[in-house]
């Protein structure tokens, strides 16, 4: 009989869907079959730890205290990478190797779709999950957010939440029991972060009601838990399951709290007064930016977004750092000689004064130490992890294929013994300057590397400075045996059973002696000698003789302690006055320098008479142990040029130079040079106009005062708004033959001795530098002068003003200080100054000898014509997006600018001692030269290098080279801040110059180089131009 239900056969019904349901278990079935296959097949050629059949890797980690140490553990017995396997359908290659950390870090993957997935309903699509175009958006759009400026005056609000903290717990140690701090610590970053980030004044140490540093832990526990569990990661299941349905709940608790903070500024906003008072900020806080921002349709942030970028900060600005600063308490607890090293320093630099102020963060130097060997043995982000997009190889040759997720364990790398010495040792030395400038440069990530490094960063270490020093000032740390804390990843690194400290309240002794203050009277030796002329004449001559004799005494022990600095170092035979320099002249300087380089590796002293030594560098491995550091500009060169250009960028040391840096890297943001390239193509045309009507005369033509008129041409146009006509004006020379005289004079001056400016300006060469330089003067007196009659018109003013992102002059002229003033006169010409110079020869110099290149080698040239025909077609104007397209051209112009580099060396001068990677040693105060010249033509790191081969530069060869192999721009933090200026000049002019002419070598006028500042023909560059028709 059949069961009927509505005229429905209800047994066949139930058949057909048993059917179905089987044919869709089998289908997953056949699915998850497929992705193990293919996850056995990616990571065949990592072995790892052996896996349960249903279980993986998931049954090793039950005890959540023990999972990192097991990991541990697997890292020893599986170098570089060892998979880790979530149940027997999802893997993931875990990374704890520096090297292919780089790799990985230095791509553009995203973030990878599981364990970031499930923290979307959370913190949403912000900055920490987004990636491609939006990403970039968004990072762009709240980079503002942490200006130098915006982060002064945090320093004051970071303080007052930590005083408040400090108060509670004087309360709490009255009956000498310990306390637990990681819920403190939350609390007060999350005060902190509220009044910083979001201006909102929450209360939320002392107001108990506050629920949202519960809802974030137990949001932190869903998330790993549902990590953990292989069923969870299907979206379905988990939001049917209790665990889904109290996330859910414990969302909304998060998501009231940054509603509320949204909702509270917006209503701030309302009022005219507040909005008013914000647009005038030169820079605006977090939340601002999110509430101000507009994209170029002009609309505003979707409530979507505006959230998701709240709900990340406000996880990420608290928490993440409060886990910093608690591992730090205890790190210093277990460590007490290093805690009271930290507490001297503090008390030496705050004095009697119990506040702290942005100046005393970057003087604490062995408290940044300690906090840094904290955050290596304890990363509060213990790993990152990304889908691959694309395939990747590492060092060793091993490969993943694209959609494999793989995971940097930050923590493992951090404690890994191949890297790191005695890694379980809490030793802060680890992060003196001579030890980190021999590291690699991925050992050491707390806050990750790469294109998608922690924006904040900044930020958390000031609070951590914060919070330690007024915590020591207030405090002794010592630890609760009875409670060691259980490392526990959870996003963040937590302790299972929070971290308990004794804490041990300081009596600061504040004894104000009156200082007696004793002045003694000098009686005046003249008045004793004011006697007969011949007692006065033997005095002098005694006087004089006592003179001669002590500093000759004083070259004499400087000599002996620059031989003795430089003994490990072997040279060429030195004169005893001359040193070197009746070796050299200016024709065969850099040629000898890579001679000797040859004989001597790595470096070389080179004496610039009896007691001026320099030491050489012309290896890759030398370079990154000082471009890696922040030594200052030695005194020769660099001092002779200040009465050129001043105390600009490129002179400026200490927090004056970051100050300027700053304020200028702007000027060199993409939509900027954006809508350079036709100005730079509009002077690049008029120099070919003029060699159109030259090269009738059936002469080869000289390039450098052509190129350099046109780069001059050029910079006055980009970065000073300045229409000069100097291309076609002929008064406009002087100041190129200015530029000339002066990087002449300068040059002859090193080679002769005359560093005493008291002799130099009394002397010929002396009073044609100071005319040149009068010259120079003259002609940025002149733009200045100009842009600030024209910025008197308030209608030019407010057109300026709006401008997103401002031009370089104009950038100096509008920035103000923490006070509201401006630059000064003394400031802005030096800043002018050096860019004038910088901005235009460095560049002439890259132009002439790339096309002297490209003339030497047709091959090429047709190469690079083909390749610029193909990308413009029929027009013969270029446009910005033409210039990432230039490829090949793009390589011969790196294996021209390592031939010729423009500057062929920058020096030093060591503020602390350096030991370099083979062991050798330097004292503070060495002067180093690195020979960039030398180091592009090292047979040691360049295979011929005197042949021009491009394809040096293909992306395959680039990838295996050393990282400072290759330098024309310098490295570093001082590295070039121009050079992506200095890189789409070359282009445009290249791509310019070969639609227009072949370019022909002139045998009987061969360039001769000498580096005179930058590097120069001495006889100039000469080649036959043949029109194209």
């Amino acid at each position: 009989m059949k069961l009927l239900w509505l005229g429905v056969d209800v047994s066949r019904v139930l058949h057909l869907a048993a059917v179905f349901c089987l044919t869709c278990v089998l289908l997953k079935a056949i699915q998850l079959f497929h992705r193990r296959r293919e996850l056995l097949r990616a990571l065949a050629d990592f072995p790892g730890h052996p896996t349960h059949w249903l279980f993986g890797h998931v049954h090793e980690f039950l005890k959540e205290e023990e999972a990192l140490d097991k990991e541990e553990i697997w890292t020893q017995k599986y170098p570089h990478a060892h998979p880790v396997w979530f149940g027997s359908f999802s893997a993931v290659l875990v990374i704890t190797d520096p090297d292919f950390a780089k790799v990985l870090l230095g791509r553009g993957d995203p973030k990878d779709n599981i364990s970031y997935k499930h923290l979307i309903p959370w913190i949403g699509n912000g900055l920490l999950i987004l990636h491609g175009p939006k990403w970039h958006q968004h990072r762009k759009l709240l980079t503002p957010g942490f200006h130098y400026d915006v982060l002064k005056p945090y320093v004051g609000l970071m303080a007052e939440s930590t005083n408040v903290m400090l108060d509670k717990w004087e309360k709490l140690t009255a009956d000498g029991k310990p306390v637990e701090l990681f819920e403190h610590v939350s609390l007060m970053t999350l005060d902190s972060i509220m009044k910083c980030a979001f201006s909102c004044h929450s209360n939320c140490q002392t107001n108990r009601k506050n629920t949202y540093i519960q809802a974030v832990y137990d949001l932190c526990r869903m998330v790993h838990q549902r990590l953990r569990i292989f069923p969870y990661h299907n979206d379905i299941i988990y939001w049917l399951s209790p665990h889904g349905f109290q996330f859910r709940k414990t969302c909304r608790i998060a998501h009231d709290h940054t509603d509320k903070v949204i909702h509270e500024r917006k209503e701030s906003l309302k009022d005219g007064q507040e909005f008013e008072k914000i647009q005038k900020k030169r820079h605006l806080d977090f939340l601002d930016i999110l509430l101000c921002s507009k994209d170029e349709n002009g609309a505003a942030l979707s409530d979507e977004d505006l959230r998701a970028e709240v709900d990340t900060f406000m996880f990420e600005g608290h928490d993440t750092t409060a886990s910093g600063i608690s591992w730090l308490f205890y790190c210093l607890a277990i460590h007490p000689e290093h805690q009271q090293l930290c507490r001297e320093e503090i008390q030496g630099i705050l004095g009697d004064r119990d506040t702290i102020e942005w100046e005393d963060l970057g003087k604490m130097t062995y408290s940044t130490m300690c906090i840094k060997e904290s955050l290596r043995l304890y990363p509060p982000v213990p790993g990152v992890s990304r889908q691959l997009s694309k395939p990747i190889t590492f060092p060793d040759g091993r490969t993943l294929p694209e959609g494999t997720i793989t995971a940097i364990s930050i923590y493992l790398i951090h404690r890994n013994p191949e890297v790191w010495k005695d890694p379980l040792v809490f030793d802060p030395l680890r992060f003196s300057p001579e030890n980190v400038s021999g590291r690699h440069s991925h050992a050491f990530l707390p806050f990750s590397a790469g294109m998608r490094n922690c924006i904040g960063q900044q930020f958390a270490m000031n609070e951590m400075k914060v919070a330690l020093a007024l915590t020591l000032l207030r405090f002794e740390l010592l630890p609760d045996p009875a409670r060691p804390p259980l490392k526990i990843p959870r996003i963040i690194l937590r302790s299972q059973n929070g971290i308990h400290l004794y804490l041990k309240k300081i009596q600061r002794a504040r004894n104000r002696q009156e200082e007696a203050v004793s002045q003694t009277s000098m009686a005046s030796l003249l008045d004793n000698i004011a006697r007969p002329s011949a007692v006065v004449l033997q005095l002098s001559v005694l006087l004089g003789v006592v003179f001669v004799l002590l500093k000759v005494l004083q070259f004499y022990q400087e000599r002996k302690k620059l031989i003795k600095a430089l003994e490990a170092f072997p040279g060429p035979p030195r004169h005893w006055l001359h040193g070197h320099n009746h070796l050299i002249h200016s024709e065969n300087i850099l040629h000898q320098m890579v001679s000797w380089g040859e004989e001597y590796p790595y470096a070389f002293p080179r004496w610039f008479g009896p007691v001026l030594p320099a030491l050489i560098i012309h290896h890759p491995e030398y370079a990154k142990s000082i471009l890696g550091r922040t030594d200052p500009k030695a005194n020769v060169p660099y001092k002779l040029v200040l009465p050129w250009i001043g105390k600009g960028l490129l002179v400026l040391e200490g927090s004056k130079w970051f100050q300027h840096r700053k304020m200028l890297t702007p000027a060199f943001h993409y939509d900027v040079l954006k809508s350079y390239v036709t100005l730079m193509s509009d002077a690049v045309k008029v120099m070919l106009d003029k060699w159109d009507k030259r090269i009738t005369e059936k002469k080869s033509v000289e390039l450098f005062q052509d190129v350099s008129l046109m780069t001059l041409d050029s910079i006055m146009k980009c970065a000073f708004s300045f229409n000069s006509n100097c291309q076609t004006q002929s008064d406009s020379h002087y100041y190129i033959k200015a530029v000339f005289d002066l990087s002449y004079l300068l040059s002859h001056r090193i080679q002769t001795l005359s560093f005493k400016d008291v002799f130099y300006d009394w002397t010929r060469s002396g009073r044609e530098f100071q005319a040149a330089c009068k010259l120079a003067h003259t002609h940025t007196d002149q733009v200045i002068q100009e842009r600030k009659m024209l910025l008197s018109n308030e209608k030019e003013l407010e057109k300026i003003q709006k401008k997103r992102h401002l031009d370089f002059l104009d950038i100096l002229l509008c920035s103000k200080d923490a006070n509201g003033v401006g630059l000064s006169d003394e400031d802005l010409r030096a800043e002018v100054d050096t860019f004038m110079f910088e901005g235009h020869d460095t560049t002439a110099s890259g132009i002439s000898w790339l096309f002297y290149c490209m003339s030497l080698h047709p091959e090429h040239q047709q190469r690079c014509r083909e390749e610029i025909q193909g990308i413009l077609g029929d027009r013969d104007s270029i446009e910005w997006e033409d210039l990432g397209k230039m490829t090949y051209t793009t390589m011969c112009i790196k294996e021209s600018l390592r031939l010729f580099p423009p500057v062929p060396a920058v020096s030093r001068q060591l503020s602390k001692p350096v030991t370099f990677p083979d062991g050798r040693s330097l004292p503070a105060g060495c002067q180093v030269g690195l020979n960039i010249f030398a180091i592009h033509r090292n047979r040691d790191v360049w295979e011929d290098p005197e042949v021009y081969d491009p394809l040096r530069f293909s992306p395959e060869n680039s990838a295996q080279r050393h990282s400072h192999a290759f330098l024309p721009f310098s490295a570093g933090s001082r590295n070039c801040i121009g050079q992506q200026f200095a890189m789409n000049e070359m282009k445009v002019a290249l791509a310019l110059t070969l639609l227009h002419f072949e370019l022909h070598p002139d045998p009987s006028k061969s360039p001769i180089m000498i580096p005179q500042v930058v590097l120069r023909s001495k006889n100039g560059i000469y080649l036959h131009l043949k029109k194209i028709l």
